[in-house]
């Protein structure tokens, strides 16, 4: 009979104390699962921050960065002998269309933000003129001139209402020095005066331009840049009685490969 009572005691306290055990077990579990909040979908991981600076892509939409590229196109002059007129201030409807020449050049253009940037250039551009294609000028001069400019400016761009919108169109204006040495030729050399004057020259260039952008990083332009002097030399001679300095002017188709930069860093 004691055998049989204590075997039934045991099997009962085998019962409660499991029970217990497992319910005790439950209740930390539970406890350790109420210190954990749920993440917020509302939220990125890592908390409310989120990381200063432009993404890759919309660097790209916004054509932020460098792009890099050549150039060609015709050159034309403004001067006393390419002139069409007898006495005319040089201007666009002045050009000698006949003597079109070739320039080219290569670039390397800094945009940094989506209305600024910032230009360098070299270029290199043949003009010539002559008085046999003006009217009622007798003087039969005729001059070329090899320039080699070197510039930087300054471009303004129109805004546009999606920063997606592949075409750009933007003004300029800068500063440049270009290196000239004009050939003049006269009917009678010999009885003729040459004047000095230096080879080394400063210009303003100011124009317009248009870009298209290719996602895959290439950039197709169209530009008109006038180039203004400080003197009346570029044909080799000047007049007294002349209506301004000389000029020369670039249309250039450009081409050029777009590299956004890397994502900024704070």
């Amino acid at each position: 009979m004691k055998f049989y009572l204590s075997f039934l005691l045991g099997f009962v306290l085998l019962l409660v104390f499991p029970a217990e055990s497992e319910l005790q077990a439950g209740n930390f579990l539970q406890d350790r699962r109420s210190t954990f909040r749920a993440a917020s979908q509302s939220q990125p991981p890592g908390g409310s921050r989120r990381p200063l600076g432009l993404s890759r892509r919309s660097l790209a939409l916004q054509r932020i960065g460098w792009d890099v590229g050549g150039n060609i196109g015709t050159s034309h002059s403004l001067t006393d002998v390419s002139g069409t007129s007898v006495d005319q201030k040089p201007s666009f409807l002045n050009t000698q269309w006949s003597t079109t020449s070739l320039n080219v050049g290569v670039f390397g253009r800094y945009k940094f933000n989506p209305i600024f940037a910032v230009r360098g250039s070299v270029n290199y551009g043949r003009v010539h003129g002559a008085d046999s294609l003006a009217e009622g000028r007798s003087r039969d001069f005729y001059f070329d001139n090899n320039i080699v400019e070197l510039a930087v400016v300054y471009e303004v761009y129109i805004p546009k209402r999606t920063p997606a919108m592949p075409l750009d169109i933007y003004g300029f204006i800068g500063l440049a020095g270009f290196y000239h040495n004009p050939n003049l030729t006269v009917p009678d050399p010999d009885n003729f005066e040459f004047e000095e004057y230096s080879n080394f020259q400063p210009a303003i260039p100011m124009g317009v331009g248009a870009n298209y952008y290719f996602f895959n990083g290439m950039k197709v332009g169209l530009e008109v840049g006038w180039r203004k002097t400080f003197f009346d030399y570029l044909d080799g001679f000047t007049r007294p009685w002349s209506q301004g300095s000389d000029s020369y002017y670039f249309t250039q188709l450009k081409v050029s490969y777009f590299l956004p930069q890397m994502r900024r860093r704070w």
